[in-house]
């Protein structure tokens, strides 16, 4: 009975006008049965999902329903319907990507993990099962009430799922490697329509697949970790002068090319312009992830002379809280990645060409462009077990990215097209200098980018997940359902 309910609601659906979706009168049996919520867009719990979207432009886009469920056979049986259907789904863990559709789907349906935010220690407190709706901030507070802590997001409002699939860059990078290389075993859903199990010594191929490609195969339900006893560690936001930003360019590549000399010790650098304040912001922020505070690795950042200060020893979760409200929702976005080479000259490149582009924008009342850039280290690199294909790297890596930020939907064209010009500029004077580097991260993707293409991911690696999709979506009717993300 249960079945033919569930198919009558997706069959409504797919007939329907979707524009005039409204509250379907379910069966009791349907509506008391605990595995499933459906919510239609006239009801509370539909515009609470809604609005939980980073990116504005996802938050807009309207689904028939939003399907929530609790549990993998809830997931299993879904997509089961859906496919039976014919009708287009998107799938949101965190919904914290720009690219509108890729977690947000207009008339279709939306398939919301929210409900699967399990935080699980297990193996005696080695490991921990993470449901892919789970937000780092909850993963962090409750590791931290047993001591332990996990290779997670750095920004807390960000969900487990996209993340882990996507790489994931955390911390503990110059240790563990990229997030996704950590995972201990898969559950996930295929287009196949089954449940696996996924791990080093099972559905191999799937395992090294979802290391790295976001959603393209399937809907992982659970995640397991290995967990690391940490109590606290010393990090925090520097915020210099505009006049420093080439000492500190010089101090952050130091610290790049020392990194196998402290493995704990990470920086990122960011600078941007806020239109409110009429001014360019240029921080960073470090981490040692034991906790030292006199770290040698970060002396030279912490030298230069600076404005405010947020350093202290904390734990990884109030340090996510601390980006989180750097980061707000209720934005329209836009942003992109490339990759560089780990020089000074390449991060002067690419912050002259942010001045540039700041200073010829006009810029709304409330809106942003930021820049940030994480180096890749060597020990990053190195260890990793992934579909990126940078293993062989000889040198570090910049992992650049750049967003716009605004209010008003008038100025989507404007903004695009800024967001082009600079990667454009990027692009031209990195490539003359022989400091551009052809990969791609998908965490931070434009829609118009191909990260899972040549020259972002080789032919020998596409050939191989080419054929993992052709084993485990035969009919390949991911590409045909989930119109919203990428492909292999």
């Amino acid at each position: 009975m249960l079945k033919l309910i569930v198919l009558a609601v997706f069959v409504y659906l797919n007939d329907a006008s979707y524009a005039r979706v409204e509250q379907i009168t379910l069966t009791e049996s349907f509506a008391n049965y605990p595995g499933y919520s459906v919510h239609f867009p006239s009801s509370p719990p539909f515009a609470d999902a809604q609005s939980a979207y980073w990116s504005l432009q996802q938050s807009i886009l309207k689904p028939g329903c939003r399907f929530t469920p609790h549990g993998v056979q809830d997931v299993q049986l879904a997509i089961n319907h859906l496919i039976l259907t014919n009708t287009s789904f998107a799938i949101a863990s965190g919904g914290h990507s720009s690219n509108t559709g890729a977690s947000n789907i207009n008339a279709g349906v939306t398939v919301d993990l929210s409900r699967l935010d399990e935080v699980t220690i297990a193996d005696e407190g080695n490991a921990v099962w993470l449901g892919p709706g789970a937000r780092w901030s909850d993963v962090y507070a409750k590791l931290e009430e047993s001591g332990l802590a996990v290779s997670g997001g750095r920004v807390g409002h960000v969900g487990v799922g996209g993340y882990v699939l996507g790489g994931g860059f955390s911390w503990f990078a110059n240790e563990l490697a990229w997030t996704c290389d950590q995972v201990l075993e898969y559950e996930i859903v295929t287009p196949a329509r089954q449940i696996l199990k996924v791990s080093a010594t099972e559905n191999e191929d799937l395992f090294w697949a979802l290391k790295g490609s976001l959603g393209a195969f399937g809907v992982v339900t659970r995640i397991k970790m290995p967990t690391a006893r940490i109590a606290t560690v010393f990090g925090g936001a520097l915020t210099y002068r505009q006049e420093n930003v080439v000492e500190v360019f010089a101090a952050l590549q130091a610290l790049t090319m020392k990194a196998r000399e402290d493995l704990h010790s990470q920086a990122y650098i960011s600078f941007g312009w806020v239109q409110r304040c009429k001014r360019h912001v240029t921080s960073a922020y470090l981490m040692n992830t034991a906790g030292d505070r006199s770290s040698a690795a970060l002396a030279k950042l912490t030298s230069i002379p600076h404005v405010a200060s947020s350093l202290r020893n904390t734990t990884l979760g109030e340090s996510a809280r601390e980006i989180t409200d750097s980061n707000p929702l209720g934005f329209r976005r836009t942003k992109f990645t490339l990759t560089a080479s780990s020089t000074v000259e390449a991060t002067q490149i690419v912050h002259d060409a942010y001045l540039r582009t700041s200073a010829s924008t006009r810029f709304g009342l409330d809106d942003m462009l930021g820049v940030t850039i994480q180096p890749l280290t060597l020990p990053h690199l190195r260890k990793g077990r992934n579909i990126f294909s940078l293993r062989g790297e000889k040198s570090p890596l910049l992992l650049l990215s750049a967003e716009f930020w605004w209010s008003d939907r008038a100025y989507d064209q404007m903004y695009e097209e800024a967001a082009r010009a600079l990667h454009d500029a990027w692009v031209t004077e990195l490539q003359a200098k022989g400091l551009l580097h052809s990969w791609l991260y998908p965490n931070y993707a434009a829609s118009w980018q191909r990260p899972f293409k040549e020259p972002s991911i080789p032919r020998g690696a596409q050939e191989a997940l080419k054929s993992v999709r052709r084993k485990h979506d035969p009919d390949d009717i991911w590409r045909q359902l989930v119109p919203g993300i990428w492909h292999v």
